[in-house]
């Protein structure tokens, strides 16, 4: 129940900053409480981490992608959505990059586990949303992620 309870708080916290930055122009609505006819999250907040300068999905990545799957699969109609992001190291032009290349490689790690392509909108931040702030050049591992969420969708 606690652990439960802390992914929802890093969950909304990371929203919050992904709307009030920007970030979400083309993410999916955020999920709505309640039995209103918004969307609601399917499942959970999922987040699939990188090694510095890398795109290669991790066992547990690897993992994460399963079950993003799995709830899609079973949840209904759904949106995926899918935002690269990068740490500080480098230059931002090349931190854009690699966080479009993250976002693109667990996008096609999910349609090949059977998420249909058409349901994932996929964008990057590069190094400008970060979920720690940090200074130029400081490797911080929770700022290489892919953030995914499984919403789903009114019928």
């Amino acid at each position: 129940m606690l652990q439960s309870a802390q992914m929802l708080r890093a969950f909304v916290a990371v929203l919050a900053l992904s709307i009030s930055a920007g970030c979400a122009e083309n993410a999916s609505p955020p999920p709505q409480s309640g039995a209103g006819n918004g969307p609601v999250l399917a499942g959970a907040w999922y987040q699939v981490y990188f090694d510095s300068n890398s795109t290669e999905i991790s066992e547990r990545g690897r993992m994460v992608v399963k079950r993003v799957a799995y709830v899609v699969a079973n949840a209904g109609p759904t949106r995926v959505t899918v935002i690269g992001r990068t740490d500080r190291v480098g230059a931002p032009p090349a931190n854009v990059a690699l966080s479009r290349r993250r976002a693109n490689t667990v996008r096609d790690a999910l349609i090949a586990a059977g998420v249909p392509a058409g349901h994932i909108d996929t964008s990057w931040t590069g190094e400008g949303k970060q979920a720690v702030m940090t200074g130029d050049d400081f490797a911080e591992s929770r700022n290489r992620v892919v953030d995914i969420t499984v919403v789903k969708q009114p019928q």
